[in-house]
């Protein structure tokens, strides 16, 4: 407990892993629109493609949409496929934000893997529930994701 009265709990672990679960849910179902809805309106990724670490700033909810909607297409053009997770570390950063680092894997119908990576997260508490504010992408490669979609 926080020691502030009327202090909600923290997230726990296990709250994180079925946030997680819609969320992998989701992308399974290629439903940007229910992807989009875990994210907070206003968000940013950190990526670096090519190398280079860049910062995508998504201050209002349109193009936090339409990356997630851009998004879900790269991994259609993948055919049948399905995502798995994995919660490797996940804290409480007080009763208000929670940071975990997840473990992805994808995987074709036939159950081949087509990329395992990690990925950050920074959830926050809203009044919509918890959502996302901020992602580090720091070993997801669309480049080679893409590379998979013409097989």
């Amino acid at each position: 407990m926080s020691g502030v009265p009327n202090t909600p709990p923290p997230l726990a672990p296990d709250q994180a892993r079925d946030f997680f679960a819609r969320y992998r849910d989701a992308f399974n179902a290629g439903d940007a629109a229910a992807v989009a809805a875990l994210w907070h309106e206003s968000s940013a990724i950190a990526d670096a493609p090519d190398g280079v670490a860049r910062l995508s700033c998504w201050p209002e909810p349109a193009a936090m949409r339409a990356n997630m909607a851009a998004l879900c297409r790269v991994y259609a053009e993948l055919g049948p496929h399905a995502w798995s997770f994995e919660l490797r570390e996940g804290r409480p950063l007080g009763a208000h934000h929670f940071f975990a680092d997840v473990e992805w894997s994808l995987r074709r119908a036939s159950g081949e893997l087509l990329q395992r990576f990690g990925t950050g997260y920074q959830l926050g508490r809203t009044a919509q529930g918890w959502r996302v504010l901020f992602c580090c992408a720091y070993q997801e490669d669309l480049t080679e994701t893409r590379k998979h979609a013409a097989e």
